[in-house]
């Protein structure tokens, strides 16, 4: 599924051409989140830098019988989905929501907050080009790792499958390479993340041990070398 991208979402016109489309449904990339729009519900799923969508907090906030007070909200707004966002970050879901500032002025309006189960999305922050990994981060994720293996910053990769459970790792399998490796990494269904065992950085698909290796963080050297003038 291809979901198209808009730069912001602050205007009057831009909500307008928003809801003009054929499916009103888009990531903004300032705040990173996933607006969808197709019914009397506003939702709005936030995608913070370099996470996955199956952590992504939602909101949703409507009416059932008209869109009308969903759009005096984003009126009051001034237009802006940040704002927006903002006042839904503020509130406190444990207590009576009504009694939010945010609410107050629009008695049909409902909201609730969940998180996602659109478990196959990456957010578009997490795509493009990557950086080098130049700190070991306090939690290996599927982003940091996907980072240290694209710029090479390891040596000793190992293939860590095993036949059975207790049965040692395959004699002499040669690991994946490193580009099969950053498909399997940012695939959100997969559910990776690393942790430190004696010294070695093991990778885990879900609960099964996938590969290790042992980090190098220096900067990268250049792929290119300048030619002789």
């Amino acid at each position: 599924m291809v979901i198209p991208v808009l730069n912001k979402l602050s205007t009057r016109e831009q909500w307008l051409d928003f809801c003009r489309r054929e499916a009103p449904y888009c990531f903004v990339e300032a705040p990173e989140c996933l607006i969808d729009f197709q019914s009397t519900f506003l939702k709005i799923t936030l995608l913070p830098n370099h996470s996955l969508v199956h952590d992504a907090v939602k909101y949703s906030l409507g009416s059932r019988s008209s869109m009308e007070p969903v759009w005096r909200l984003i009126k009051s707004c001034n237009w802006n989905i940040q704002h927006i966002i903002q006042g839904l970050e503020e509130m406190d879901f444990s207590s009576n929501v009504r009694d939010n500032s945010l609410l107050k002025a629009h008695t049909d309006l409902s909201v609730r907050k969940y998180f996602s189960r659109e478990r196959c999305l990456v957010a578009p922050g997490s795509l493009g080009l990557l950086e080098p990994l130049m700190a070991v981060p306090d939690i290996w994720s599927a982003y940091h790792l996907a980072q240290m293996i694209t710029h090479g910053q390891y040596k000793d990769l190992r293939n860590e499958k095993k036949l059975l459970q207790g049965a040692s790792p395959y004699a002499g399998l040669e690991a994946p390479d490193s580009s099969e490796i950053i498909l399997i990494l940012l695939d959100p269904v997969e559910q990776c993340i690393g942790q430190k065992i004696d010294g070695r950085l093991h990778i885990f698909r879900g609960k099964q041990p996938f590969i290790s290796l042992i980090p190098e963080l220096d900067w990268p050297k250049p792929r290119l070398k300048k030619s002789a003038s």
